[in-house]
């Protein structure tokens, strides 16, 4: 199965490029800008096309993911915006990677920790 190992891998280079991009002077924090939105379109385009398995195995908990996850690509956008005017957020920062971690654990949850542990 590719997806899943597709989604896991970027998602850990999107958790790479958020601290990568919240770490780093703000020229080299555009660069991380662009790779963690390349990562969100291929997340969510093998996250949609993943979505019929876990449809029928958690209903509830895909749409709690769904919406977790759209409102870790906000809360990172703003975490990269205030990177970018220059008045860095450690709360917003720390809010993404929490919101991350929330996200990857109900991921796992829901695939009895596949492609990992299988």
């Amino acid at each position: 199965m590719l997806w899943p190992w597709l989604h896991l891998v970027f998602g850990v280079i999107l958790l790479i490029a958020i601290i990568g991009g919240m770490l780093t002077t703000v020229p080299i924090a555009k660069i991380w800008v662009m790779i963690a939105r390349i990562c969100y379109l291929v997340l969510i385009i093998s996250g949609i096309l993943m979505l019929g398995y876990a449809w029928h195995e958690h209903p509830a908990l895909t749409i709690f993911k769904i919406i977790m996850a759209l409102v870790l690509i906000g809360v990172i956008e703003m975490a990269f915006s205030k990177k970018l005017q220059r008045s860095f957020s450690r709360p917003i920062f720390y809010g993404a990677l929490f919101l991350a971690i929330i996200v990857v654990i109900i991921g796992f949850t829901m695939t009895g920790g596949f492609p990992l542990f299988s």
